[in-house]
């Protein structure tokens, strides 16, 4: 077997924005047609469909798929027959490991393109909008408790999805990407239906491993934010599918490094690292042929300010995916249960993402995702100034502070009949100011747990 050193030695970074073409004759894509033969691209091929350097254009949907991501590329005299297909041009995985720090344990059939994985921005909505909270193209089709039972359906499948697929993965064998598909395609229904059915799903505590929890989480959160930024289905479908999925490489994590109390070595830190890169193999090698996942499982820890991992990639160089899903999946990470750090509230996990605005997040997407799940997302547990305590059931885009809650233990702390309450009837005065939200409290206080509540009970309710 030849070393890696070895191999790394025959393979060549490309240059892409400054030199110019080997071959081929610069055409936009709107110029394609059937029978050419594309050469080369005005991207990396490793951030396309593409399996092969060099395609021939034998079909109309070739084309469309080159516009997605080609402005234009470079059309040459196809191969002969007796011509093999050139290599692709890849990054030396000796640089990548030495740019990142990561330990070179990974087989030495693994490529990464020396230009950045990175995707499209989704064509719906334009970046330089999304500062400002537009109103939904999604209207709520039934209340929380009604789409209750159907969020709960689509949940536990792509909770077993997701089991099985991590399963497979520890022992090496095929990932069913397509039931993972399509158990993101169900809870992206209810999404539609009311977003906050799942939302309050998310939060319930599970036996499973951490990986499921909160990957299930992510993808929730995910297409919740794509709902408030207005992606279309099937942006809101690949959103999800990545958050169900970024985290898919952690399988090979010993378990002692990933239950580990206290600060990490500098070796066990490499091992974490690695996660992208081990995360990018198995779904390269699924032929899973989904991009936007594996760039996302790739890139999902690379910052704008170019301190990430494994490449530190600039902003520019990150996909909006990526950008999106490093957000949310930092964000459930603070407010769940981990063995090496403490639990935060959603208040002070905001309250993090914003001092690394810009840092370790996009600014942009980073503020829309704060003001999109609120300062109290469905299933938190908080306490009243008067002292009683609840769950927050649904919040209000206009009053972000002042939720509909279920209350469900008086001032004393007692068990009460469960009343679902507006708390944004204080602004207009019709609740005095002592329902106001004090603080928020772990799951299970006082004995109120979002796992053991059952929702439908809006004929206790206040107007």
């Amino acid at each position: 077997m030849k070393s890696l050193k070895s191999n790394a030695k025959k393979e060549v970074v490309p240059d892409w924005l400054n030199r110019a073409p080997k071959e081929g004759v610069r055409t936009p894509v709107s110029q394609l047609k059937i029978g050419m033969f594309v050469a080369e691209l005005d991207r990396p091929w490793m951030g396309t469909p593409f399996l092969t350097q060099g395609v021939l254009i034998d079909h109309p949907a070739v084309i469309d798929t080159l516009g997605e991501y080609c402005q234009y590329v470079f059309v040459a005299a196809p191969p002969g027959p007796s011509e093999s297909r050139r290599k692709t041009l890849v990054k030396p995985i000796s640089s990548l490991a030495q740019k990142s720090s990561l330990p070179v344990t990974f087989s030495a059939g693994l490529s990464l393109s020396g230009g950045p994985v990175v995707e499209r921005k989704p064509r719906l909505k334009k970046k330089a909008s999304i500062q400002k909270n537009v109103a939904s193209s999604y209207p709520i089709q039934l209340s929380a408790e009604q789409e209750h039972p159907a969020a709960q359906k689509a949940y536990a499948q792509a909770r077993v999805a997701l089991e099985h697929i991590v399963i497979a993965a520890q022992h090496g064998s095929a990932l069913d990407i397509q039931s993972a598909r399509r158990a993101v395609q169900a809870c992206r229904e209810s999404v539609l239906r009311n977003p906050n059915a799942l939302l309050w799903m998310s939060r319930i505590q599970h036996n499973n491993a951490y990986i499921v929890k909160h990957g299930l989480s992510v993808s929730i959160l995910a297409m919740v934010f794509g709902l408030s930024l207005n992606f279309a289905e099937p942006e809101l479908d690949a959103l999800g599918l990545c958050g169900l999925l970024h985290d898919i490489g952690k399988v090979k994590i010993p378990v002692n490094i990933q239950n580990k109390r206290g600060p990490l070595s500098a070796d066990e830190l490499r091992f974490i690292k690695q996660h992208t890169i081990d995360g990018y193999k198995m779904l390269r090698d699924s032929k899973a042929q989904f991009t936007k996942l594996i760039d996302v499982t790739l890139n999902h820890h690379e910052r704008p300010d170019g301190k990430g991992y494994p490449r530190n990639l600039k902003s520019h160089e990150i996909s909006d995916y990526a950008k999106i899903i490093a957000i949310v999946e930092a964000y459930d990470a603070m407010t769940s249960d981990r063995s090496y750090a403490e639990k935060k509230g959603p208040s002070d996990a905001h309250k993090e993402v914003y001092e690394n605005l810009g840092k370790q997040f996009d600014e942009d997407y980073a503020l829309q995702f704060m003001q999109a799940i609120g300062p109290y997302p469905p299933g938190t547990v908080i306490e009243l100034r008067n002292g009683m305590v609840g769950i927050v059931l649904t919040g209000h885009l206009k009053f972000r502070h002042l939720p509909t809650v279920i209350l469900a233990r008086d001032a004393h702390k007692q068990t009460i009949d469960n009343k679902i309450i507006d708390l944004s009837l204080t602004d207009s005065g019709r609740l005095g100011k002592e329902f106001v939200i004090q603080r928020t409290l772990p799951d299970g206080s006082f004995g109120v747990s979002v796992g053991n509540y059952r929702l439908g009970l809006s004929d206790n309710s206040q107007a």
